[in-house]
């Protein structure tokens, strides 16, 4: 029984099926559908940009997405990787997070909240796979830090 190995066209990792079975229908790392993967071809023509694919309706709704996350990732200054599929993500905006919607770790004395509401995260979807990624806002990130160094100069005193 020999091994085939394939590369997923979204996520770009090895994919290995038995020639017995067959292969896959979803890649086992993206879960994107294999079957009906379609590729872009561009080809340009001075200043004209002209996309083809066998499926021209496909196409134009394919093409017209494709070219708007570019702009969009091309316009954002801060990035973030998918941990999923390792594509670029976009910045889809923020969320304030308040005292009804976040409670924090319980906390001692000796070991206060790690983070402390209200605050905001950043909100990233990947365009690829549609996973959902947050990160602390940049303001929070600096009021996290500067609480934590001030919280231990207290406890050298």
């Amino acid at each position: 029984m020999s091994d085939t190995p394939a590369v997923c066209p979204w996520c770009q990792m090895e994919i290995v099926w038995d020639e017995e079975i067959g292969p896959e229908e979803t890649c086992p790392h993206c879960f994107n559908e294999l079957n009906d993967y379609r590729s872009l071809h561009v080809r340009l023509d001075g200043d004209d940009l002209e996309l083809t694919s066998d499926d021209d309706d496909e196409l134009t709704e394919l093409g017209g997405y494709e070219l708007n996350v570019r702009k969009r990732l091309d316009q954002q200054e801060d990035g973030m990787e998918c941990v999923r599929c390792q594509d670029d993500m976009i910045l889809a905006g923020t969320m304030q997070v308040d005292e009804r919607s976040f409670t924090p770790a319980a906390s001692s004395e000796t070991a206060p909240a790690f983070l402390k509401p209200p605050f905001r995260v950043n909100l990233f979807v990947c365009p690829s796979c549609f996973s959902v990624a947050q990160t602390l806002s940049d303001e929070d990130r600096v009021r996290l830090v500067n609480e934590w160094s001030a919280a231990d100069h207290e406890e050298d005193r």
